[in-house]
């Protein structure tokens, strides 16, 4: 995908549901929530040891996005995220779903340790964590909260950026010689403000103090430019590193295309996946990493 002839267009169109706004916000104070492992009912599921391992091991990393934050309530719902998800297949049909379909003759474990809030920098110590279980395969999408937080001239921290996500690859590498890894791109949010202003987000965006350099109010036409080249910018140093692991990492792009909508976003926030979002970011990363079978 070429990320370069992206464009973002400014629109003003401000919004009221302020009391929607308020209960996010209370949700938002729990966004430091520390990551755990998804249960899923009639499987034995757990911060696994050695006699408690499955066949196969998949882990998330990541921030509130693979959280599944303001997904289907306020807060993290990492039981319906698109990575380890296990809560309904026919809402969410996660990673972990797809990968018990295609491998049935195998027991199939799942952890997650995405945290909301998180950069990269934390997801090198999820890493950390996670290499002590061997995964097989392991999901990676982070940087929403880095590229807000990144100032104009950006080189410096585009820099660290990607020293963390080599870290962090690396120690998933050294954990198991035939680890898989999907890296994501970070998903348009560029789309996500044009999407958000047509559609009474503004209101909400202000009140919760969502990623101001892209969201806030009073952000002008050029300003917005020049926050889509730094995610931009991100993107493409995903692609490059995904490209130097070319044995156990993919890269998923198709999430940084304009390809999601209004119905995708979530009711308390308009800034993270619903349900329907994360059954979408499901779909479309698999697509990426698995479009050839590389799990069968």
């Amino acid at each position: 995908m070429d990320f370069s002839k992206i464009q973002v267009k400014r629109k003003s169109y401000l919004g009221a549901l302020q009391i929607l706004a308020l209960l996010t916000a209370t949700g938002l104070a729990s966004r430091q929530a520390s990551g755990d492992v998804v249960q899923d009912p009639g499987t034995q599921e757990g911060v696994v040891g050695v006699e408690k391992r499955p066949d196969f091991l998949m882990g998330s990393i990541g921030d509130s996005i693979t959280a599944g934050f303001d997904s289907r309530r306020p807060g993290p719902n990492r039981e319906i995220n698109w990575s380890t998800g296990t809560r309904n297949a026919s809402k969410v049909n996660s990673h972990v779903w797809r990968l018990r379909k295609a491998m049935p003759e195998k027991t199939v474990g799942a952890v997650n340790l995405a945290i909301s809030g998180s950069k990269a920098a934390d997801v090198v110590e999820q890493a950390a964590k996670l290499a002590v279980q061997r995964p097989d395969y392991v999901t990676v999408l982070v940087g929403a909260n880095d590229v807000c937080a990144w100032p104009d001239e950006h080189r410096i921290a585009l820099q660290a950026y990607e020293n963390d996500m080599r870290k962090t690859l690396d120690l998933l590498v050294a954990s198991n010689p035939d680890v898989r890894i999907m890296v994501s791109a970070v998903p348009n949010m560029p789309l996500l403000q044009k999407i958000g202003v047509a559609n009474n987000c503004q209101a909400k965006w202000s009140v919760l103090k969502i990623c101001k350099p892209l969201l806030a109010a009073d952000r002008t036409e050029d300003q917005r430019k020049a926050f889509a080249a730094r995610w931009i910018d991100m993107n493409q140093v995903l692609a490059r590193v995904s490209a130097d692991y070319p044995r156990h990492v993919r890269f998923a792009s198709s999430v940084a295309e304009p390809v999601f909508h209004h119905g995708h976003l979530s009711p308390y926030d308009c800034f993270h996946p619903n349900t329907a979002g994360q059954d979408f970011l499901a779909e479309k990363t698999w697509e990426d990493v698995d479009g050839d079978h590389w799990f069968q």
